[in-house]
């Protein structure tokens, strides 16, 4: 039990010098990265799987009363839904211009800058301590309103129109994120007393 605290306490602290390292790695030598990125498990890629072990793991220390909290105040949900379709985007446009991008690149960086939250998200919140039920719920509004939301940004900001399959997307988040999650709760109900001792 100690072991896997400290192993948790390690892996928490210096999280960002792994990140930076991969990144790294992934630019010098992209091979494996590749190899992971193109490897399938049925119609799951690796990269898929993994994160959604990671979002299992994140699931195991929430409970049902987390999201109720995040439903008897649904207002923090829609502001930061708001923020997020308002503020993301509109760095993306500001990066665009400052950097000078055009074409496909400032389409490119204004897309990534309008998509909705994705998993990496819901690690960052979990590991700053943040409120992971209410991010979960943010990034699936966000996810909703995606197909509506992004064709209009682009056109606002871009110029450009580009139409979001809504059903591929959705099954996505809900398959990679919400199912996991779910399954972790549960693991969390049924074996409350030890994983409490594992997450405290």
């Amino acid at each position: 039990m100690n072991t896997i605290k400290s192993l948790s306490k390690f892996l928490t602290k210096y999280f960002t010098f792994f990140v930076i390292l991969v990144a790294l790695l992934a630019i010098f030598i992209p091979g494996p990265g590749t190899t992971l990125a193109t490897t399938k498990v049925g119609n799951l890629s690796a990269v898929s799987i993994l994160l959604m072990i990671v979002l299992f793991g994140m699931g195991i220390t929430l409970t049902p009363n987390d999201f109720q909290r995040v439903a008897r105040n649904p207002l923090q949900v829609i502001l930061g839904t708001i923020a997020h379709y308002v503020i993301m985007p509109f760095i993306a446009f500001l990066l665009v211009h400052l950097f000078g991008l055009t074409g496909a690149a400032a389409v490119g960086v204004i897309l990534v800058g309008s998509a909705p939250s994705g998993t990496s998200s819901n690690v960052m919140s979990f590991l700053s301590g943040g409120d992971v039920a209410l991010d979960v719920s943010i990034g699936l509004l966000s996810t909703l309103l995606a197909p509506v939301m992004i064709p209009k940004l682009l056109k606002l900001l871009a110029g450009k129109w580009v139409n979001v399959p809504f059903s591929s997307m959705f099954f996505s988040a809900f398959q990679i994120v919400v199912i996991p999650i779910f399954l972790g709760i549960i693991v969390h109900t049924i074996f409350k007393e030890h994983i409490q001792k594992v997450i405290e």
